[in-house]
């Protein structure tokens, strides 16, 4: 999946999602909703489009309040899917037989952050996969440019089969938050069926809800 980052309050655009982050943009993407829905066959149908624009608001609201504090996106390395379900965003990486990957995911923000936030979990579909995972501080990248090499131990770790998950609202960010973390993941089975592993809300918890921002699907072509 194609994404681009842009600056201000716009934060991040798919080719079927917009991640809106600010109010202005908000009401620009919900102004558009309303506009789109409500001028059909050449003309105007005022009704649906208010209702529309009722349930898209509320979809927002209820997506900022559910959403992580400071939520991490793609920076570099193996790009997952990014799917959004209700009122929860998801990032999902395909694991083939004996695949391995390894991602950087960067936090907008995130200076009084506590906690890593979200659920990792292994798909249904097969029964024997087991994969071995990691979340560690840092991006491999930023630390060999600056001659550092870290020997810290990871934030959170483990290994998973067929639909377990481990909740990370209990992992520590310390000393302080990193501005990326490293997702690598590795399958540790001889199974020769496809399993995915899946972080439900990838970011970081602070004191409150972060600055309003929301997922806002667009259908596919």
């Amino acid at each position: 999946m194609t994404m681009m980052r842009a600056t201000g309050t716009a934060a991040m655009a798919a080719s079927d999602v917009v991640y809106v982050e600010g109010w202005i943009p908000a009401v620009l993407v919900l102004a558009f909703v309303f506009a789109y829905v409500a001028y059909t066959d050449g003309g105007w149908n005022v009704a649906a489009g208010v209702a529309v624009l009722v349930v898209s608001g509320l979809f927002a609201f209820l997506m900022w309040r559910s959403l992580t504090d400071y939520p991490l996106t793609y920076r570099n390395g193996d790009r997952p899917t990014l799917n959004v379900d209700g009122t929860g965003l998801y990032q999902v990486w395909d694991l083939a037989p004996g695949a391995g990957v390894s991602t950087v995911l960067e936090a907008d923000g995130g200076s009084d952050a506590g906690k890593l936030a979200g659920d990792v979990s292994v798909g249904h579909g097969c029964e024997a996969a087991r994969v071995r995972w990691r979340i560690s501080a840092g991006d491999p990248a930023d630390e060999a440019s600056a001659g550092i090499s870290r020997a810290d131990a990871p934030l959170a770790s483990g290994t998973l089969g067929e639909g377990e998950r481990r909740g990370l609202g209990d992992v520590p960010l310390r000393p302080e938050p990193p501005d990326a973390v490293l997702l690598t993941a590795v399958r540790v089975d001889d199974a020769t069926c496809d399993t995915t592993l899946t972080w439900e809300n990838p970011g970081f918890e602070g004191p409150g809800h972060g600055k309003f921002r929301f997922v806002f699907p667009v259908p596919s072509e």
